[in-house]
């Protein structure tokens, strides 16, 4: 329970809300005052969390650090990076490397086209499992029985953003299979279009799935999906035969 209830905490910052004292915390995480009071203090002392002159607290970089192992055993994301980059290049479009995680979708590797943006996504940045092309991509990336298991949790936690899901779930199926990959219309986020892949999983792996994301302003569905979407999902498969999974 301390553990958890610590982990509540940490997650609680967001690029939104990087910097909270205590009470903004209490009010977060629906924990007691005194127990926020008494992690905090020993968030600070573990490295995890940092107290400023205001007496609020931020991420530390001990946060960073724990990710690092894992990063790092990532063979995928080394062998990815550079056709990441090459097709953000060459459409001007975001390009990312996403798994599950608990309910949602979190990115292990992330190349932008203009590194210059304050909104880009970057390594960790979430996404939501039901209302995003990477979700649906990497639900059919895995098998039968824990696709409904996780189905059937998304439904307790989150009915309004469930309902209808499954007919947009048949739909992504149909699309990956007819064309490879699924794709999201400012479903996550108004104003951006996206397309994902999923990629075929090596024994005992995370599921894995490859999106790219791009402005409405930029280009319309039909030519993104007919410019980007062929292009992706020869990448994928190009690295699903480097990695031996087909």
């Amino acid at each position: 329970m301390a553990i958890s209830r610590a982990f509540e905490v940490l997650t609680c910052f967001s690029p939104e809300k990087p910097v909270m004292g205590n009470s903004e915390i209490v009010r977060a995480t629906g924990l007691p005052k005194s127990t926020v009071s008494r992690l905090t203090c020993i968030l600070v002392e573990l490295g995890y969390l940092y107290r400023n002159s205001q007496g609020k607290y931020q991420l530390a970089w001990g946060v960073v650090s724990l990710g690092y192992p894992l990063l790092t055993s990532m063979r995928i994301r080394q062998l990815a990076r550079p056709a990441m980059y090459e097709l953000a290049r060459r459409f001007r479009v975001n390009v990312n490397l996403g798994t599950l995680h608990q309910l949602g979708v979190v990115f292990v590797e992330s190349v932008r086209h203009d590194e210059s943006s304050a909104t880009r996504p970057d390594i960790g940045a979430p996404r939501n499992l039901l209302r995003s092309a990477m979700g649906r991509a990497l639900l059919l990336a895995i098998d039968e029985s824990q696709r409904t298991a996780l189905l059937n949790r998304a439904a307790l936690v989150d009915p309004a953003g469930f309902q209808g899901f499954p007919q947009r779930l048949k739909q992504a199926r149909r699309s990956v299979i007819e064309r490879g990959f699924c794709v999201s219309d400012g479903e996550h986020r108004p104003g951006y279009l996206a397309l994902a892949v999923p990629m075929r999983a090596i024994d005992s792996e995370a599921p894995l799935a490859f999106n790219c994301a791009v402005p409405v302003e930029q280009m319309s569905l039909q030519q993104f999906q007919d410019t980007v979407g062929p292009p992706l999902q020869a990448m994928v498969r190009r690295l699903e035969m480097q990695l031996g999974t087909v």
